[in-house]
């Protein structure tokens, strides 16, 4: 879907006031709300240009709702105190011992030096390595890096990270790490729809928290014996993304709804993110191992039904494209920051991947009418 309206001078003006409140982390424990406001900001930016101007004018009343419900969260937390560095890249590497030493407060304060110092592209170069195999902050840090370049003329903070970097702070040892060890075996190379296809339906392993969700599939071992043997040398980057994004929206259609809103929505934009950051600043085979985990800890949980056919011909015709104009009008306006998350990253996907476009927006609209079911 092409933006019907460009960004404005005062529309960006109005997204980074938003963003100077909502970039500032909170005293109290994180909470659901907490955690995703940053991207809820994000998204709801990103959905404006696809909007009339009456509904723009909605959502944008609606991203002032969000603003206040933030500031009315807690306590921000104190300035940090200030840190000196001799350059970006010098700060990066003290951002990631301090990560990987759970140091929260300085982690917060190298992020603060970092920021105003360094672009979109650079941030992606040096923080996306430290961040993309991390399940702390529920594996969503990556989603920011995806969506900061891609809204408001890139024009938001990198400072809209703080949260997620002080949530990976505190849980530096969540990671995906079985593809540092793990070599495709002696065996027929099985593709990665294959392997995806071969991944067993093990049920919840006791929680639909992100975290146990992928160790269910990394501790057990699924992800060495099934993924690693994908993960050939020279690999297309463009296929594999292909492969696992049309997973994703193929689950949305296909497979439990009662995983709709919080299972399958996490899949598509979780491995969309990660993705978009191979070879700017993480290697493509590591990006396409987290990204081929996240659908592979999602179908082992919450899938019923075995894959489908992710081929060209698989694809819906054009006729049964959903209206996109509507679905973004309807997330736009809507309360669930995970309907709007997968609404914009649906027509990304769309973008980037047009043969499967109808089943993207279709994935879209399945979506959206599983929350009016349930208004």
């Amino acid at each position: 879907m092409v933006p019907m309206h460009p960004w404005s001078p005062a529309l960006v003006a109005a997204m980074r006031t938003a963003a100077g409140v909502i970039a500032v982390p909170r005293v109290e424990a994180e909470t659901s709300f907490t955690l995703h406001a940053p991207l809820e900001l994000l998204a709801r930016a990103g959905l404006l240009p696809y909007l009339d101007d009456d509904t723009r004018a909605l959502a944008l009343a609606g991203i002032d709702r969000l603003v206040a419900d933030y500031g009315a969260t807690g306590t921000p937390v104190a300035p940090p105190a200030a840190v000196e560095f001799p350059d970006p890249s010098a700060a990066a590497a003290a951002l990631d011992l301090a990560l990987r030493a759970g140091d929260a407060d300085r982690v917060d304060a190298i992020a603060c030096w970092l920021a105003p110092r360094i672009d979109h592209a650079a941030a992606r170069r040096l923080l996306a390595p430290l961040l993309v195999d991390s399940l702390a902050a529920a594996g969503h840090a990556s989603i920011a890096l995806h969506l900061l370049p891609r809204v408001a003329d890139g024009a938001l903070p990198i400072a809209l990270l703080r949260g997620a970097l002080r949530s990976i702070a505190g849980e530096p040892g969540w990671r995906i790490d079985w593809f540092h060890s793990a070599a495709p075996q002696a065996t027929r190379a099985l593709s990665l729809a294959e392997a995806l296809a071969a991944v067993p339906l093990l049920g919840r392993p006791g929680s639909n928290f992100i975290r146990p969700l992928m160790t269910q599939v990394q501790d057990r071992g699924i992800a060495a014996r099934l993924l690693a043997p994908a993960l050939r040398p020279g690999l297309d980057l463009a296929v594999a993304g292909r492969t696992l994004l049309r997973a994703a929206a193929w689950s949305m259609l296909h497979d439990d709804p009662d995983h709709a809103p919080y299972g399958w929505s996490h899949c598509l934009t979780m491995t969309q993110a990660v993705l978009t950051l191979a070879d700017d600043g993480v290697p493509a085979r590591t990006a396409i191992a987290v990204g081929a985990t996240f659908v592979a800890g999602f179908r082992a949980a919450f899938g019923l039904q075995t894959l489908g056919s992710l081929d060209d011909d698989a694809a819906a015709p054009d006729r049964d494209t959903p209206d996109e104009a509507g679905l973004a009008r309807y997330a736009a306006l809507h309360h669930d920051a995970h309907l709007v998350k997968y609404t914009l990253a649906c027509f990304h996907a769309a973008e980037t991947d047009p043969a499967w476009r109808a089943n993207y927006l279709r994935a879209a609209a399945s979506l959206a009418a599983w929350w009016r079911t349930r208004a």
